[in-house]
């Protein structure tokens, strides 16, 4: 395929049924990594983009940031503000990743490790995060499964629910806001910061893509929603709005900067499948194509008292 004067402009990967020989084969490419298990969101290749022992796996937030472990503890720390962590919270983290945020949650906002519950599907990172925090006495409380374990949990048992960069991996919307509502304390907060589906009217074709995309990136469809349709789903369910912001120009781009750096160093040590996979995920988030498809954005619900 020929390359385009600009990757930022269009996502190169994202063409119409292709129509020759060399884009057969980039097409064959692209069917072939969205189907392999390799950099997939339960794995721990987010590794491979961390320095110092660091652990992230969330996209950052690059409004002043230009290091990988400072923009996902800056995403971190601005969802931990929203959603008003203290000292005092008893505070459940959807998803936790490889646990990477709980030192600040702890840090910064005073939030004691016996007070943090974690949830995480992925065996990988929930086994990687008990080594990291393996004192008996001071590490979180981790649990190893999906949502079915929400259940578990009594009524009114959390001050705060956060989901840090995970929600859109979540099936079943609905009922994950449902159970939310129920294991919160009465004015207890849900915050969030994920990928919503754009407003933006698009055609068949964009929508197979958008779909394509979503399924490489294992996001499934019971969890997609919009800005539009997530204020009514929480407020069906009870809860008040308080805060809705679109943060994608300080999250994309700025990620996808930091992936192509990445490509390109030669003693990284990725693997090249995984190098493959991460330069087709920075030209779309780099690209316009994106904006037609996802935005992404940080809010903060309440149960009433």
């Amino acid at each position: 395929m020929e390359r385009d004067p600009s990757p930022k402009e269009v996502f190169r990967y994202s063409g119409a049924f292709p129509s020759s020989d060399s884009e057969k084969s980039g097409f064959a490419d692209v069917i072939s990594l969205v189907s392999s298990d390799v950099g997939v969101p339960t794995d721990l290749s987010h590794l491979y983009l961390n320095s110092g022992g660091e652990a992230w796996a969330n996209l950052g937030f690059w409004k002043e940031s230009n290091r990988y472990g400072e923009a996902c503890a800056e995403l971190a720390r601005v969802l931990g503000k929203l959603g008003e962590l203290s000292e005092e919270s008893r505070v459940l983290d959807l998803g936790f990743g490889c646990g990477e945020q709980f030192r600040i949650w702890q840090r910064e906002f005073g939030v004691p490790f016996e007070h943090l519950t974690g949830l995480n599907i992925s065996k990988s990172q929930y086994q990687f995060a008990k080594n990291k925090y393996s004192d008996p006495n001071r590490s979180p409380e981790l649990i190893l499964g999906g949502i079915e374990k929400l259940t578990a949990f009594p009524d009114k048992h959390f001050d705060r629910v956060i989901a840090l960069d995970s929600f859109y991996f979540f099936p079943n919307r609905d009922k994950v806001v449902s159970q939310i509502f129920r294991i919160l304390k009465p004015g207890g907060i849900f915050s969030s910061t994920e990928i919503f589906l754009s407003d933006r009217r698009i055609g068949f074709w964009e929508n197979a893509k958008r779909s394509l995309i979503a399924w490489a990136a294992r996001m499934p469809r019971s969890g997609w929603t919009s800005a539009e349709k997530i204020i009514e789903s929480y407020s069906s369910q009870g809860f008040l709005f308080e805060a809705l912001e679109r943060i994608d120009p300080y999250v994309f781009e700025g990620f996808s900067d930091f992936l192509l750096s990445k490509t390109r160093e030669k003693d990284s040590g990725m693997p090249g499948r995984l190098k493959t996979r991460y330069k087709i995920l920075a030209d779309y988030l780099g690209s316009e194509a994106i904006k037609k498809h996802f935005e992404y954005w940080i809010y903060k619900v309440r149960r009433p008292k």
